[in-house]
């Protein structure tokens, strides 16, 4: 936190802080080998996660006063401190500090989480409902959608509780036009014929470093043609398979969109590929793909 390591129960600010307008990033760290486990750490993707941090930095006008370098040595202090060997999440965090021009905290937490990948792992397989929110998704013309903000998320955030008060397990949003946009807090593929298909940008989705990497490795490594195109409610409805993709989420299969069943297999033969592909890269196992791993 601002310079050092700080214990979580000392990593104390005002409540006047105008945390509102801060942002940050959702980055892993994976066991080396295995995504289950205990060992050497990699992260997965930091170069196209802290390059985001710093556009989205410039699009709510803060200033990040340490160098890319720095903040990586700053995550590896930090996880080295907690003597962490299995996976961990870093969420670095920045938002300006109250009542003084320019300047901003910068904190960066570590904590260690579950992957739901896995070939045994029972929790990928796990039944998940959805529905289409009544809530549209922030249009870019009222808040950066592309930006990893924290305002961006009390969007989610609505949208989630309307889901969990309907009986959902979670949410998907429209755009302002109507199209299929992302997750609430994770974007979206669809598969249709053998093909996967992903909302565009201008879906008022965020610029998901895992949704840039599935669509690099899905055609290149695994041979799955994609498109990158408007969706339609109803196309999602017909689709054989649904999936969410996110730093968080990893991969998480959809069972059903407003009470319609998605194909006839759960999950879906081309989801489950693509969750064990994805698995072999963060573990370090695909050679090709070393080059997304930094090692801790």
């Amino acid at each position: 936190m601002n310079g050092e390591i700080v214990e979580t129960e000392r990593a104390l600010v005002s409540a006047m802080e105008p945390i509102y307008l801060g942002i940050f990033e959702g980055i892993k760290a994976y066991v080396e080998g295995a995504v289950l486990g205990e060992g050497k750490l990699n992260i997965f993707q930091w170069k196209p996660h802290i390059d985001r941090l710093w556009r989205s930095a410039a699009v709510n006008g803060l200033k990040i006063p340490y160098t890319k370098e720095r903040l990586l040595e700053a995550t590896r202090e930090a996880i080295r401190a907690n003597g962490f060997r299995t996976n961990v999440y870093i969420q670095p965090r920045v938002w300006p500090r109250a009542n003084v021009e320019d300047e901003v905290h910068v904190v960066v937490p570590t904590w260690k989480f579950e992957t739901r990948l896995g070939k045994e792992n029972p929790r990928f397989s796990e039944e998940r409902r959805f529905m289409i929110s009544s809530w549209r998704r922030i249009a870019s013309d009222a808040l950066p959608p592309q930006a990893k903000s924290w305002a961006n998320y009390a969007n989610s955030a609505l949208a989630a509780r309307e889901a969990k008060r309907c009986g959902y397990d979670g949410a998907i949003f429209l755009d302002n036009r109507g199209f299929v946009s992302e997750g609430t807090g994770a974007c979206l593929m669809a598969v249709r014929n053998g093909r996967v298909i992903a909302p565009p940008v201008s879906a008022s989705i965020l610029e998901s470093v895992t949704r840039g990497t599935f669509l690099e490795f899905i055609p290149e490594d695994l041979g799955i043609p994609v498109e990158v195109r408007d969706i339609t409610r109803v196309e999602l409805y017909a689709s054989d398979e649904v999936f969410l993709c996110g730093t968080g989420g990893e991969v998480t299969p959809i069972t059903s969109i407003d009470d319609i069943k998605l194909g006839t297999e759960y999950p879906g033969p081309i989801t489950r590929q693509i969750a064990e592909y994805y698995a072999e890269v963060l573990a370090g196992n695909v050679e090709k793909r070393r080059s997304w791993l930094t090692p801790v």
